[in-house]
Formats: structure tokens, sequence, C-alpha cells
């Protein structure tokens, strides 16, 4: 019985996921056709994304406890770093980081219908290890972005944990870090990999818990861009995201 019920959570939730994404993308769409700013049109999509995020992360009906909201810093932009268990990740981070942020994700979820139209269009960003020349626009785009006040999630492993651990840290995210010289705020995500593990469709029951971290500088490395020194950041940063504690 309680298989039986899984099953059609699991059913509901992915068809809210579709309905949810139709409606916010075109309804989005309409209503921004009498924005004329280019950049308050991407506000207005940023903050669509959000109530998305919002509503999905309720339709999954997973439990989620946050901690250490107050180490977020309140009189400037960051770049939040976060381990990738799930695809539910980024629902509960559109639904509990405040403020307006922009995502640098996978970049196949920019194929999928409506969605990848929609988080364009929010300014979303790909970082493709295999694509260099393109990896190396994006990091100077998100460079310029930071610099001039947006905010980020990054996901350093730069795809989805295959087993629940953490995996090892990109070096794209370490240059953002050191060419920005922006506050960088670890997240840990617990438990969203035993809900919904890489490969699975079906949620199971669980408690997630994110754990924000106090605010990373960085500063011995602004002034080192060495591949050794982006290297070293990249263990650092993984090392404080795994230790960090509720």
């Amino acid at each position: 019985m309680i298989n039986i019920f899984r099953t059609i959570h699991s059913v509901i939730f992915w068809f809210l996921v579709v309905l949810y994404s139709v409606v916010v993308n075109k309804g989005s769409y309409i209503i921004t056709l009498f924005i004329k700013d280019e950049e308050k049109k991407k506000i207005f999509y940023q903050k669509s994304t959000k109530l998305w995020g919002i509503l999905l992360s309720k339709a999954s009906l997973v439990k989620v406890k946050v901690s250490g909201l107050e180490n977020i810093p309140r009189d400037t932009n960051v770049i939040f770093t976060a381990n990738h268990q799930s695809y539910l990740d980024i629902f509960i981070l559109l639904k509990y980081l405040p403020d307006l942020f922009t995502f640098v994700t996978m970049r196949k979820l920019f194929k999928v219908p409506f969605i990848g139209d929609h988080i364009a269009r929010a300014g979303f960003l790909s970082l493709d290890r295999k694509d260099r020349r393109g990896s190396i626009r994006t990091i100077h785009t998100i460079v310029d972005l930071a610099k001039k006040g947006r905010s980020f999630v990054i996901f350093p492993e730069g795809k989805l944990t295959k087993d629940g651990t953490i995996g090892e840290f990109g070096r794209g995210t370490s240059i953002i870090i050191q060419h920005s010289k922006k506050p960088v705020v670890p997240i840990k995500i617990d438990g969203n990999f035993d809900v919904l593990p890489k490969g699975s469709w079906k949620l199971q029951p669980g408690k997630v818990e994110v754990k924000i971290g106090k605010p990373l500088y960085f500063k011995d490395y602004q002034d080192d861009l060495t591949k050794k020194s982006s290297v070293e950041l990249s263990s650092k940063l993984r090392n404080v995201v795994a230790s960090l504690h509720g």
C-alpha cells in the first residue's frame, strides 16, 4: 500500500513539474510582453523561476531543515557553492535561499522543453567541461556579472553525484571566485540523494538538511591565478562544504 502511494505521489509530482513549467513559462512570456526594459524582463523571469521552485519544492512533500541563513551577507552579492545530490536541489535552493540569484547549472537542463527556455530568459548559465572555449566565455560572463552585483549558485562538482558522496570540485568555480573576489557561501545538502537519486523518477520519503556556512573570502588566492592555486582552492572549498554541520 505504501509503495502504491509513493508511485501515485511520484506520478503526480512529475505531472506538476510539467504543468507548472508550462504555466510559469507561458505566463511569464505573456506578462513580459508588456515590459520594455530587458533587465526588468530578466528580473521578472528570475522571480517566476523562484515561484516555480517554491511550488515544486512543496509538491515533493520533502521535509526540509535549513540552518545558517544568518550567515548570508546582506550588504553584498555572493557566490553560493553547493554539493549536488539530486534535481530536487534546485527546487529547494530556489525556495529557501533569500533574494534573487542566477544558477550555473548543467547544460542538458537547457534542452528540456519550457524549462530550458525559461531559465535561459532568467539568465541561467552553464559550464561544460567538454567545451573549453564555451566555458571560458561563460566564466568571463559570470565574473563580469558578479562584479556588477549579481549573486550566483554554483554546483562545483558540475554533475549529480552517483553515490551520494561529494565529488571533486572543478577549477571553473575557483577561477570565478579568484577573479570576481566575491565572498563565497558554502552550502551542504544532505538527504536529497535518498529522496531522488540520479536515474530514478520515484520519490522516496526522507528528510533533507540544507546547511549554510559562514562566508569565505579566499583573499590569499585572489592574486595567484596559477593552475596550482585554483586546484588548491577547489580542494579547500570542497573540504569546507563536506565538513558543514547543522
